[in-house]
């Protein structure tokens, strides 16, 4: 995988596991896309990293499929901007809410905060992903094996042992890892 001199789009790109992303990636000479829903998170990466250089901050909720499709045309721009190729993305926004299928007061989990984490781990990752792929797949094929581009899915172990209390996290990791083990 090449890093230098490419873009990488990355969600969750301001906080955990995106931002330490982000950061490797940009320390590497790759240019980022920075998609978060915290906006002052997300201009002050850019800030330490330099200014929008080889960085851009995407306000982005990955639950609204508008949202991600202005945020990939504003990242495919920037590549073109900078006379970069798109060298691939990484779907990392995700969260986690406790919640037992049914809590100690015999109460059934909430539906909406089951759909909220499904919304964004799930089928954020592959609205993010379907969405790129289209750009990644006109990049003229490079190295050995002919690579375009790289997607990277961010899961947990949780994926194959949900923790008691894990229910809609451990479906949605779960679900995302076959999606990206068996379909993409």
């Amino acid at each position: 995988m090449q890093i230098q001199n490419r873009l990488f789009i990355v969600s969750g790109g301001a906080s955990g596991l995106g931002l330490a992303t982000v950061k490797l990636l940009h320390g590497q000479g790759a240019y980022v896309s920075i998609l978060d829903m915290n906006s002052g998170a997300g201009e002050e990466v850019v800030k330490e990293l330099g200014g929008d250089q080889r960085a851009r901050f995407f306000e982005t909720d990955v639950t609204d499929t508008e949202s991600v499709a202005a945020a990939v045309k504003g990242s495919v721009d920037f590549a073109k901007d900078k006379g970069v190729p798109l060298g691939g993305v990484l779907a990392g926004a995700g969260v986690g809410f406790p919640g037992l299928i049914i809590s100690q007061k015999n109460e059934p989990l909430p539906l909406s905060s089951f759909d909220l984490v499904v919304s964004i781990n799930l089928r954020g990752t592959v609205d993010l992903i379907r969405q790129v792929l289209p750009h990644l797949a006109q990049n003229e094929p490079y190295g050995p094996d002919g690579e375009r581009g790289v997607i990277i899915m961010v899961s947990s172990s949780a994926a194959f042992d949900g923790q008691m209390g894990q229910v809609a996290y451990a479906a949605s990791k779960g679900a995302g890892r076959n999606t990206c083990a068996q379909s993409v």
